[in-house]
């Protein structure tokens, strides 16, 4: 048994206090916003890593190859002609 949202019974006239919330409060406290501030991280993540493995791709197949003309010629022979 958790202890999220197990609120004690109140006996009496005491005053509730409310905290004050910033912005990341506010969003923890909906479901739907916590849900798109999820789904943004995850596309920027994927954005990052495409990104990420085409700078990959367009240093090292140069290396490798020497000349990016002759390295398009041997990963797409076909072509060629």
């Amino acid at each position: 048994m958790t202890t999220f949202n197990n609120h004690l019974p109140l006996t009496g006239s005491v005053p509730q206090v409310r905290r004050a919330q910033g912005a990341l409060a506010g969003i923890a406290d909906n479901a739907y916003l916590r849900l798109f501030a999820v789904v943004v991280a995850i596309a920027a993540g994927a954005a990052a890593l495409i990104i990420g493995i085409g700078f990959l791709l367009d240093i090292v197949v140069p290396v490798i190859f020497a000349d990016e003309l002759r390295a398009l010629a041997a990963l797409f022979p076909q072509t060629v002609g």
